[in-house]
């Protein structure tokens, strides 16, 4: 890595600069001379400038396996580092003095004139600019001198040219050349790939694709030195598809796509002859006359390009042939899924035998007598290392080749990868290439998981929280954080540098995360115990993994920037990592003794910008922590959080409690915390109105996220406010409500809490909330809803406990007759509404792009308007004991019933595809659902509604029965030709025929108290296994392996599961 996470501290610390430094053009050219030390750090601002300019110039050009190159990145990065720190020091000073000029503002109110002013005059100039202390003026011009040192003295000898020590790495695009030769009997593992490509390139005549009818394209995907390229080759060669085509051609296209290059390889592969003398112009018609009326196989071998305007142009000319297939090969499934015809092969690492196999092939053959037994122990552990690489294998293979010294193969087997040469040498460039080849931004979050183990399971929910700590997600005022943060994820996954684990986790192999480790360097460091550990002193980032071990530190580096805690860990010495460390930006770590010390010191880390402690227990916090006036983040559930208002930078703070004495927080700290994007806090009820209005919410511009709660989630036993007068409590709340009214420009997500008052406040629902997108209203003793569907960006809206409404009318869409309620919302959840009885006033028009609607806990419920939402896909009813039918709806794809004692009909639903039924004991009448694929009964219910659905819907795939009543149940296999997967369950369920002649079924799950020996029909599917998980029967287990013979995988698994534990 060259210097990608300094030049993002420079280019912060740039917008930090140019947003503290006051215009040159509006100040009299006097008054800025007159500072010196302003001077001096507009001086700074322009050696900024150029220092990030060198930085990226270094990471797309430098040879940074030159030790000249690599000494002066060094030099760079440590500027860059030392500009930030007088930066965010002289920012620390502004708020600081922002903060005092607050509490003076104050003071002035109550009488301390004179003395304000003379303190005001000592930190400000004449023109209300903060003074730049002298040791930071002395900072800025020391950058400014030392980079002008240093480039002289590069420029002088030239040294990211011609000097400095070499170090022996061939460069990555002179080593990536490939062609079609290959030895097939050295290749090992992968005679099973070769046949399934050939399999599907054969049969792919007849497919067609975006490029032309006769136009295949297959991709084969996967990580750098995994083998795609042997596999195109083997195909290539193999006799078969030889004899299927009447031209072949072979082109590695690398990271470069030039149509035009890539055009004349394709000729010259072809014909055997090179084409320089044909010009540009009539290069595609050159290849048209080549490839006209004949069948063709194109390699494409190593492609990057992720552009379809390119590959258009590249396929024209191949459009003359009477039939192409392309074989591409990449790491991107981005690429792949660009080009594709076919489905993607995925290629996968060799499994143990093979890898074990191919060591043995390149290490061993040297070897003239029998393996050592001692070298084979060894080699096999060395191969585990590579987990199925086979790059990795050949590569340490041959390192290894004539060497018997055993000690020689430990060392191999104990070594990081990139501590050999010749690993250097070949590995590295196969795999950096895709590094090399990644956007600035996803560069820096792939190397930031360095900071994980090898091995572990990468979540992508704490993935994304890690890029968010280290400032890596690019994001303009409207994005969302998370959103980017799953595109950059994905991204990653594409590229093959994370390998599917389950849903929602990846991991690196184990290479690839050798890759990040050597690209970060000793930047980045992981604490994972066991022994001393010494910190080298150039690492800036640190992560604690050490979940069973303790952690012992010996050293410390005093660069650190970062330590953030991903397993929970016992550090022996904690307060080793903190002592003298006072250039701390991030801190995410738990309670515990790392947590005290870090309070021991926390007063000195005037530059911490996040900090972050989980399971905290305390009720306060030391005053040392409302000294850090550059804190943006606290994420610290603490109950006294007197001071936190001096605390002006943070953009996201702790829930805040708020309580009768007043001893928790005094809500009027919130006065000049205009940064705020996510504020919460509840025991409202506990705030007077003079106290509320002086919070000022409607003066926060950048208040994203609000939750007003009025009931108090915590309580003390002071009776006395913080000031030892008596607290003063609420009379009016819709007064109170009134006077919390948050700024419109930026809101996003409202959330209203227990606000028992018989009224809305006036500003909910109106118009000028442009951006709020989620709403949730809870607990009101209100009569009627207020009116939200005027609001334009409403997307999710919940309403729960609103327990006097009888009846939603009209006035919920808009009280204006023109204006169409609800223009944009997705999900509509209406909870608790225990008298609700009617909801009408619904016009077309109205919830146009309504997809979800739930209903829970509305016993009064008796009709429900479904024919006007005419974009719905689910709807959900739990509770609704009074609802005795509803609307059809053509749309309607998921519907789920619960608990609705009085339901005795469902109407028609042509596209419903998934219905469940749980406890509708009512239900006699059912319409045709043509769509249904899914089913599911739980009891009670009528037994001739569970033979009407599925005998009368015959495209059910999926068919789930629990029931404590029905003793057997009888299946027409002729009704249930699509059924794939068939759950039973029940006490008293016994008997189930005609499973044996379900032709569909792949997959059956029954409770244990069928009779197992009922089941020997299944014996009439056609080879396969099937399992019978049961701990009372194992000889019935043996019995079925015995008469099992199915050609569909069916398993039989065997649910202990009841409709008890169920519900």
């Amino acid at each position: 890595m060259a210097g990608l996470f300094a030049s993002m501290a420079v280019k912060r610390s740039l917008a930090n600069l140019s947003s503290l430094l006051p215009a040159t053009t509006s100040m009299p050219s006097a008054a800025v001379a007159s500072s010196q030390g302003l001077e001096h750090l507009r001086m700074l601002e322009t050696t900024m400038h150029r220092i990030h300019a060198m930085l990226l110039d270094a990471e797309q050009h430098w040879n940074l396996h030159e030790e000249s190159a690599n000494l002066r990145l060094k030099e760079l990065k440590d500027l860059a580092y030392d500009a930030e720190e007088v930066v965010e020091e002289y920012e620390y000073e502004v708020n600081r003095c922002r903060v005092e000029a607050f509490e003076q503002a104050a003071a002035v109110q109550g009488g301390g004139v004179s003395s304000s002013k003379r303190k005001r005059q000592d930190v400000y100039d004449e023109h209300g600019i903060v003074k730049v202390p002298s040791e930071l003026a002395l900072g800025a011009r020391k950058v400014t001198e030392r980079f002008t040192e240093m480039k002289d003295y590069s420029d002088i000898f030239s040294l990211s040219e011609n000097d400095g020590e070499r170090k022996v790495v061939p460069d990555i695009h002179v080593v990536r050349q490939t062609s079609s030769f290959v030895y097939a009997p050295r290749i090992l593992g992968r005679e099973k790939d070769r046949e399934q490509v050939i399999k599907k390139l054969m049969a792919s005549s007849g497919e067609g694709s975006s490029c032309g009818s006769h136009m295949s394209v297959l991709a084969i995907v996967g990580m750098g030195g995994l083998g795609k390229t042997t596999l195109a080759q083997l195909v290539y060669n193999d006799t078969r598809v030889f004899q299927s085509f009447d031209l072949r051609a072979w082109v590695c296209v690398s990271e470069y796509f030039n149509v035009e290059n890539i055009t004349r390889k394709i000729i010259t592969s072809l014909t055997k002859n090179t084409c320089h003398h044909i010009q540009d112009c009539v290069l595609q018609w050159a290849l048209v006359d080549e490839v006209k009326e004949k069948s063709i196989l194109l390699v494409l071998d190593d492609v990057w390009n992720e552009k379809s305007e390119y590959w258009k142009l590249l396929c024209m000319p191949l459009l003359a042939s009477r039939r192409c297939h392309i074989i591409v090969t990449t790491r991107s499934k981005t690429v792949a899924s660009l080009v594709q015809t076919m489905p993607i092969y995925n290629l996968n690492c060799l499994c143990p035998d093979d890898s074990w196999s191919l060591f043995k092939q390149t290490a061993f053959v040297a070897q003239e007598t029998a393996t050592p037994e001692n070298l084979v122990v060894t080699g096999r552990s060395i191969t585990e290392k590579c987990n199925g690489l086979p790059l990795a294998i050949k590569t340490l293979g041959s390192i290894l080749r004539y060497e018997n010294d055993e000690n020689k193969w430990r060392d191999v087997l104990e070594s990081e990868l990139w501590d050999l040469k010749q690993s250097k040498n070949e590995v590295l460039p196969a795999l950096e290439l895709s590094y090399k080849c990644m956007p600035m931004h996803l560069k820096c979050c792939f190397v930031s998981l360095s900071l994980y183990s090898k091995g572990i399971y990468l979540d992508e929910y704490r993935v994304i929280s890690l890029w968010k700590l280290l400032d890596l997600l690019q994001c303009d005022g409207n994005d969302n954080m998370d959103e980017i943060g799953h595109i950059y994820f994905s991204e990653l996954v594409q590229r093959s540098l994370l390998q599917n684990y389950i849903e929602g986790e990846r991991v690196m192999h184990d290479l690839v995360h050798d890759l990040a480790c050597f690209l970060a360097g000793e930047e980045f460091f992981r604490l994972e115990g066991g022994k001393p550990v010494e910190i080298p002193r150039d690492t800036r980032y640190i992560s604690i993994l050490s979940r069973d071990n303790s952690i012992e530190i010996s050293n410390m580096s005093q660069s650190l920037r970062v330590i953030t805690m991903i397993e929970t860990s016992d550090i022996e010495n904690p307060e080793v990592l903190f002592l003298n460390c006072k250039k701390f930006r991030v801190i995410d770590i738990e309670q515990g003794r790392l947590a005290n010390a870090l309070f021991d010191f926390m007063g000195s880390m005037k530059l911490l910008r996040h900090v972050s402690l989980a399971r905290y227990e305390d009720s306060s916090l030391p005053n040392s922590v409302f000294q850090l006036f550059n804190l943006c983040t606290m994420d610290i559930e603490a109950l006294m959080l007197h001071g936190i208002g001096r605390l002006v930078n943070l953009h996201t703070l702790p829930r805040l409690h708020l309580s009768k004495c007043g001893c928790f927080f005094n809500i009027t700290e919130l006065r000049n915390m205009n940064k705020i994007k996510k504020l919460c806090m509840s025991g409202l009820c506990n705030v007077s109105i003079r106290d509320a209005n002086e919070a000022h919410l409607e003066s926060k511009r950048n208040l994203e996220v609000l939750e007003l709660d009025f009931n108090a989630s915590k309580s003390c036993d002071h009776k006395e406010g913080a000031d030892g007068n008596p607290a003063t409590v609420t009379v009016s709340g819709v007064q109170l409500l009134e006077s919390l009214q948050p700024h419109y420009q930026s809101l996003k997500v409202l959330r209203l809490k227990n606000f028992n008052f018989d009224k809305y406040p006036s500003w909910l629902g109106r118009t000028s909330f442009t951006q709020l997108t989620e709403l949730l209203l809870q607990g009101c003793q209100s009569d009627h809803c207020p009116t939200l569907g005027e609001l334009p960006s409403l997307k999710y809206l919940k309403i729960s406990g609103i327990e006097q409404v009888k009846r939603i009318g009209r006035e919920f869409c808009s009280l204006d007759p023109g204006v169409k309620g609800f223009p944009l919302l997705a999900r509509l959840s209406i909870e608790d509404m225990y008298g609700l009885q009617e909801w009408s006033g619904v016009e077309v028009g109205d919830f146009l792009r309504l997809e979800t609607l739930l209903f829970w806990c509305a016993f009064e419920l008796r009709s429900l308007p479904l024919a006007s939402f005419s974009s719905l896909r689910e709807l959900a009813l739990y509770n609704c004991t009074s609802l005795a039918t509803f609307q059809s709806s053509a749309t309607l794809q998921e519907l789920r019933i619960s608990t609705c004692a009085s339901l005795n009909e469902l109407p028609a639903l042509p596209s419903l595809q998934s219905l469940e039924l749980f406890d509708c004991p009512s239900l006699t009448t059912l319409a045709h659902f043509p769509s249904l694929t899914i089913l599911s009964l739980h009891a009670p219910f009528k037994e001739e509604i569970l033979y009407r659905l599925v005998n009368s819907n015959l495209s059910i795939e999926y068919l789930s029965v629990w029931s404590d009543i029905l003793m057997s149940i009888h299946l027409d296999p002729q009704k249930l030709l699509s059924l794939k997967e068939l759950v039973l369950c029940g006490r008293n369920l016994q008997y189930c025929d005609e499973l044996g002649s379900l032709s569909s079924l792949k997959k059956l799950n029954i409770c244990a108290d069928l009779f197992i020996s009922r089941f020997t029909c299944l014996g009439n599917h056609d080879s396969s296994e099937m399992e019978v998980s049961t701990e009372n029967s194992a000889k019935q287990k043996k019995g079925m392996h015995s008469r099992a013979s199915c050609n569909v995988s069916i398993r039989l698994m065997v649910m202990v599961r009841t409709l008890d534990s169920y519900a």
